[in-house]
């Protein structure tokens, strides 16, 4: 029988959420004892797997990760070992949906400012003029990366009349207008990041992409943290040439700066959370239990990176 072993447990996973997990899986597999050798390895994001890893477990056929990224994974390596690698994007994906819609509209509407004059007992209504919140219809957003979850926010912001701006190396999809970045940053009222974490897009938005950046600009990021310069993108805000900046990750997580949101009203920072919702632990399972049962009866493996 197939043997799997499950190698970490995520900051949101419970133990019985991982014995849940697991035993759905009986009838199919053999569990056995975390950090063994088997044919399929379960891991998630904070289990980096390279080399050394494999050498653990040289009966290595599947490394399948419960999350959407995969930049904690060595895809070289397990290419040349023969590895097939799977995520699991779908888990995750309705709520980073959600929490990039929001988080597009607490900026355009700048409700962060808003929320500040409040706070110091102002009634701002005569100072809507000079906030200039953006309504989201009529509104040009750039969203880079048209995956899962880029494409699923493409095609709820083109509903709602919004005119999209799309850039992936697979291309874009009808409705959506392709643009590179530098002019999605020049020419759109927002922009908001969905693409993988690799050597060609780490500080993608960088102090240099955001000095030609339109003014006002609100940047959302709910991706993976270095895709921004997070130092640049928050004196871009200081500045003034963002308006808005709202970020779910960081470069280096616990990012220890959370607490900048009390001078900055424009400022949106949430803990890695945009993926999160009540119902996580059994859409991991039941994505566990997909790509483990696909693998066992010889089926196309989904969302297999390599």
């Amino acid at each position: 029988m197939t043997r799997l072993s499950r190698w970490g447990i995520s900051p949101y996973e419970s133990a019985v959420d991982i014995e849940r997990q697991l035993a759905v899986l009986i009838p199919w597999v053999k569990v056995v004892e975390p950090f063994s050798d088997a044919e399929v390895v379960v891991v998630h994001s904070k289990v980096r797997f390279s080399a050394e890893q494999c050498d653990m477990a040289p009966g290595l056929k599947l490394l399948l990760t419960t999350t959407s990224g995969v930049d904690h994974i060595d895809l070289p390596t397990m290419q040349s070992r023969g590895v097939a690698v799977c995520r699991l994007p779908q888990a995750r994906a309705g709520a980073v949906v959600d929490a990039t819609l929001g988080m597009l509209v607490w900026g355009l509407r700048r409700m962060g400012e808003m929320q500040a004059h409040a706070a110091a007992g102002v009634w701002a209504r005569d100072r809507l003029a000079s906030i200039a919140p953006v309504a989201l219809a009529g509104s040009k957003i750039g969203l880079v990366g048209q995956g899962v979850i880029g494409a699923k926010v493409a095609e709820i912001l083109t509903a709602l009349g919004v005119e999209v701006f799309a850039c992936d190396p697979r291309g874009v999809p009808p409705g959506c207008q392709e643009a590179s970045v530098d002019h999605m940053l020049t020419a759109c009222d927002a922009g908001s990041l969905h693409c993988d974490l690799n050597s060609t897009t780490k500080n993608l938005i960088s102090a240099g992409r955001l000095s030609i950046a339109r003014r006002g600009l609100v940047v959302v990021n709910t991706a993976r943290g270095a895709l921004v310069d997070v130092q640049a993108a928050v004196g871009a805000l200081e500045s003034g040439v963002l308006s808005a900046l709202a970020l779910d990750v960081f470069p280096v997580e616990p990012f220890e700066a959370m607490d900048k949101v009390k001078a900055m009203p424009g400022l949106l920072l949430s803990p890695h959370a945009a993926g999160y919702h009540t119902g996580l632990a059994q859409a991991v399972r039941e994505g566990v239990l997909h790509a483990v049962t696909a693998f066992v009866s010889g089926q196309t493996l989904p969302y297999r990176v390599v």
